[in-house]
């Protein structure tokens, strides 16, 4: 999973950054903007996967991940060329954290404008739509221009209802996010990766006198449909480099219950829907990601390719299972193996052997 942090300039992307990735990118208020990502890979450390690797004892134990990539301001006429290689960037990403600036400072005020965290959401989401209606205006003209040419085909002709459908929806400067698609028009968009239909969440980033006072503008966000949460950005900052044990003391200063890491792994898993299911041996446990209603054959094709390929039977059971049990053989024993066909729904937290055949 690939996160991009994104918001104005000294919004505080880079302090969420370093919090996330106990590093020390510069955060100095004057200087220049970046010219490409910083990027930091934090392991989603699950206690059922601590758990399984006791049970079973395996040679690897390997926890899923969420790439973090902090993004120099690329919204709101940051960037001069809308061609720029942080654009194409960008939207390898999955999912848009937010950060925007909670916190005065007389300095920043002069330099980009007073703290104002409604109207710098709503200004970077228009510039998304807007973004977004340039690109698929530009494809629906290059689309009519194909007919002049005798170019139709019905994929085409698809494609052209589809974009249609999503201007109008643009133009009304609704996000695409909120546009809900078929599946067969949404694979006729695959290749367009709009930035407003991407699963976004907002990260208020407060100082510490006035972090836990902001309830109110948390619910303006969550009315909008945008999953939000507040932090203390230089605060965490500092947390990162501390000791668990001197860290925490800090925490409960502050009334925060867990780090900051902790905190956007798990709203970046309630953002993108996913959900976890292991795979276990005495080679490895393992985590995989994958979204909440895919089916067994997904998870097969997420583990290899050939295991999709050559799909037979999913064997499953429940992580709560082989924690009281304590071993698959009493699970079999009393019945708690699962054989389950390509089109069961895999639920969190199960695990899934693939018998499979190429």
């Amino acid at each position: 999973m690939k996160i991009a942090l994104i918001g104005k300039p000294k919004s505080g992307k880079s302090t969420v950054f370093n919090a996330l990735s106990g590093l020390s990118v510069s955060t100095d208020k004057y200087a220049p903007a970046a010219t490409e990502p910083n990027i930091c890979v934090v392991p989603v450390l699950d206690e059922r996967v601590s758990r399984l690797s006791e049970i079973y004892k395996p040679q690897k134990t390997i926890y899923a991940n969420i790439e973090f990539r902090d993004y120099p301001g690329i919204f709101g006429g940051q960037i001069d060329s809308k061609e720029n290689t942080l654009y194409n960037d960008i939207k390898t990403c999955e999912g848009f954290a937010l950060v925007i600036r909670n916190f005065a400072d007389d300095e920043l005020d002069s330099l980009i404008g007073e703290v104002q965290p409604l109207q710098d959401f709503e200004s970077f989401e228009e510039e998304m739509i807007l973004n977004d209606l340039i690109l698929a205006e530009k494809r629906l003209e290059k689309i009519h221009l194909d007919y002049k040419r005798g170019v139709k085909t019905p994929a085409i002709q698809l494609e052209e209802k589809v974009l249609e459908q999503i201007c109008e929806h643009l133009r009304e400067n609704k996000p695409l996010r909120t546009l809900e698609l078929k599946e067969e028009e949404a694979k006729s968009l695959k290749g367009f990766a709009f930035f407003s239909a991407k699963p976004l969440m907002v990260i208020l980033n407060s100082d510490e006198d006035g972090f836990g006072k902001n309830e109110e503008m948390i619910r303006a966000f969550e009315a909008k449909g945008i999953m939000a949460i507040e932090i203390a950005g230089r605060f965490e900052e500092e947390l990162a480099k501390l000791e668990d044990e001197e860290a925490q003391m800090f925490m409960e200063d502050m009334g925060i219950q867990s780090s900051i890491k902790d905190r956007l792994i798990h709203q970046s898993y309630l953002m993108m829907g996913y959900i976890s299911f292991f795979t276990v041996g005495e080679d490895e446990v393992r985590a995989w990601t994958i979204v909440k209603g895919d089916n067994a054959l997904t998870a097969a094709g997420k583990i290899h390719s050939d295991l999709a390929r050559g799909f037979i039977r999913a064997e499953c059971f429940n992580y709560e299972q082989i924690l009281e049990h304590g071993s698959e053989k009493v699970l079999k024993e009393k019945g708690l193996f699962r054989l389950e066909g390509k089109n069961y729904l895999v639920q969190d937290g199960e695990i899934v052997h693939i018998r499979f055949n190429v």
